[in-house]
């Protein structure tokens, strides 16, 4: 049995801040949705799934007209007609007090009920559809814990909207621990709300997070789709990621650490717009660049409007389009002149010694490095002659790098 799961779909979602980008790609952002869904039906039906499973947050809140929903009706005639089946919790977003105007649903795809668990079984299939929506946004309960216990000879498949044990990222709804999923014992749990895809629980009973269908602001980065969730009596469920997003929000770090060219810089930021472009394989990708590091090009950095004109030119090089570049870099700390003049006495001192044979070199450096120069030892593994001038030029200059190189790290 095969079964797509998608959840988050969040249809006309309506996309604020994207003045920066211009207003072609915001309109085609805002489309996004629409294409996303129509890509997840498309799927569906190429693959001849058995079962699409839609874990919460179809739509975005109440309705702003008739089109969303009616759209999203014809997506629906579209399965219907390809005799496959569709069962939908409703979640945060899209509760059963928010949805004002309603459309009667064709034939073949069912809206699970709000007030308590409901089970729906498909001899056909031999599997059984375990679920409930939210009657209410705010849902507080553990939906989980009242959820029914699988039944025998049938493939179990729970379709549930929960923040289940937390995200930093989402409000905490419907909230359940990891072993209140694993005691459901159900072949698959097909988990919404939160929109990271992601598996809760492995292995037998698998509870995996199938993450939104489209990215819909910089904060949801990288590939975003729908999971395909192959199912065998007695064998564990094979889960694959699908991706089905038209436009895709990605981010950019850039360490500046120790760069001093705008050159060096903009071939580093290149690079990676450019591999985010190939990885998104023909999709709008809208990047944010974030810099950090120490670095000369700090002062250079912080004039914005070159900042941005910079990344600009290099999205649009690359084929990608910058949502804005911000720079949170330190200049290099100013040299420290003591430090320095002792660099220097330090180079001179062993420039005097090297010619004054052994006792004077021993007897005039620290303890740290006659220790270490009893210690060393010459070509072959034999001691060091330390009377050949050259073996003690040689350790001069050893000592001086070491203590050179110390220095110049306490300075920076």
């Amino acid at each position: 049995m095969l079964v797509v799961h998608a959840a988050d779909i969040h249809l006309d979602s309506p996309l604020r801040g994207l003045t920066r980008i211009g207003e072609d790609y915001a309109q085609e952002l805002r489309r996004s949705t629409r294409r996303a869904l129509e890509n997840l039906v498309a799927l569906t039906v190429d693959r001849q799934a058995d079962l699409l499973v839609i874990a919460g947050d179809l739509y975005d809140g109440s309705w702003h007209d008739f089109g969303t929903g009616q759209f999203f009706i014809e997506q629906m005639v579209t399965l219907k007609d390809a005799g496959i089946p569709v069962v939908i919790v409703s979640g945060n977003h899209d509760a059963a007090s928010q949805i004002t105007r309603s459309l009667t649903l064709p034939p073949g795809i069912h809206l699970m009920a709000t007030d308590k668990p409901e089970s729906i079984v498909f001899d056909d299939l031999g599997a059984v559809v375990h679920g409930q929506g939210y009657a209410i946004r705010d849902v507080q309960d553990n939906l989980a814990a009242a959820y029914p216990e699988r039944v025998a000879d049938l493939l179990n498949i729970g379709v549930l909207h929960t923040a289940a044990t937390g995200s930093p990222d989402h409000d905490t709804y419907a909230p359940c621990s990891v072993a209140d999923l694993q005691a459901l014992r159900y072949d698959y749990l097909a988990l919404g709300h939160i929109h990271q895809r992601g598996p809760v629980v492995e292995g037998e009973f698998p509870a995996h997070f199938s993450g939104n269908l489209q990215g819909r602001n910089p904060r949801e980065t990288g590939a975003k789709g729908a999971l395909l969730v192959e199912l065998e009596s007695g064998e564990p469920a094979r889960v694959k990621f699908e991706a089905l997003d038209v436009a895709r929000w990605e981010r950019v770090d850039v360490d500046a650490d120790g760069m001093v060219g705008t050159d060096e810089l903009a071939a580093a930021t290149r690079e990676q717009m450019r591999q985010a472009v190939r990885d998104a394989q023909g999709r709008t990708v809208i990047v944010r660049v974030a810099l950090t590091g120490t670095t000369k090009l700090a002062n250079r950095l912080a004039d914005d409007e070159w900042l941005q004109a910079e990344m600009t030119a290099i999205a649009t090089d690359v084929g990608a389009v910058l949502d804005k570049a911000t720079a949170r870099v330190r200049p290099p700390a100013a040299p420290d002149p003591d430090a320095q003049r002792l660099r220097e006495a330090v180079a001179q001192t062993a420039e005097s010694l090297a010619g004054d044979g052994a006792k004077s070199v021993v007897t005039t450096l620290d303890r740290e490095i006659r220790d270490i120069a009893r210690g060393v030892v010459g070509p072959g593994g034999s001691p060091l002659d330390f009377s050949d001038p050259a073996a003690i030029g040689d350790l001069l200059d050893r000592a001086r790098d070491g203590l050179d190189a110390r220095l110049a790290e306490r300075q920076s």
